[in-house]
């Protein structure tokens, strides 16, 4: 067994020896997962702090172009109810328990995933230090979100279409978002290349499999990621008809 690694260590390791970092969490689960869990959670708060302005204006528009679907006196109606949920700390505190909430779910999903992935490849690698190594994944993604809301603070307006999405937008994001096709291309970005990179490696070094039986594993699981969110798009499309 390889002698045990700082957290730190591992932390800097996720850049330069991904692999080793992530065998040395699975070898000594015990407590490892809180460091990526509360960088996730600091990433999340700092973002939502540069950007408490701009989410707000935004959920006005969105609320702005239902608005226009609806008959006038319902319209009226529905508005003067909704103003409440308008409101800087509603838009930010509904925000931040809807992505951490989304981020443990899929914690635990991609560690699932990846503990059957592994058992079918004929590989050994108890769920526990799956669970323990799985944050640690999502890593790029806290770096994704302070870079994002720093963009935002100084250009003075959010990233509306993230990875390639901008090439099949249409300017209004009810639309945008019930394009299947607009969600996908959503996915692809360097920090989420970065994140499966870092699935690889788990499967390589952790779980010990061959680099082809890992790199189709990843596939598989990237395939069910992008699976899921398309799937939560066309479910949004349903109950929130045009």
């Amino acid at each position: 067994m390889p002698e045990k690694m700082s957290v730190w260590a591992v932390l800097v390791g996720m850049v330069d020896r991904p692999g080793a970092a992530l065998a040395n969490v699975t070898a000594y689960p015990r407590w490892r997962w809180v460091l990526p869990v509360l960088l996730m959670a600091i990433a999340l708060i700092l973002s939502l702090a540069l950007t408490a302005p701009m989410l707000t204006v935004q959920a006005r528009q969105v609320m702005a172009e239902q608005m226009v679907r609806l008959p006038a006196d319902q319209a009226r109606l529905v508005q003067g109810q909704m103003e409440q949920f308008q409101k800087p700390e509603v838009v930010v505190g509904t925000a931040f328990a809807t992505v951490l909430v989304g981020q443990i779910l899929g914690w635990l999903i991609l560690a699932i995933a990846i503990y059957f992935g592994v058992l079918i490849a004929g590989g050994e690698l108890e769920f526990k230090r799956i669970l323990a190594a799985t944050p640690w994944l999502s890593l790029p993604f806290a770096i994704e979100l302070v870079l994002q809301a720093v963009f935002a603070q100084t250009q003075g307006h959010l990233i509306i279409n993230q990875g390639l999405s901008y090439l099949v937008s249409v300017g209004k994001p009810m639309d945008d978002m019930r394009n299947l096709t607009y969600v996908a291309l959503g996915q692809l970005t360097l920090f989420g290349l970065w994140h499966w990179v870092l699935v690889y490696a788990l499967l390589r070094r952790a779980a010990k499999l061959s680099g082809n039986v890992a790199f189709v594993l990843t596939l598989v699981c990237a395939a069910l990621g992008v699976g899921a969110r398309l799937a939560l798009a066309a479910l949004s499309g349903m109950l929130n008809p045009r």
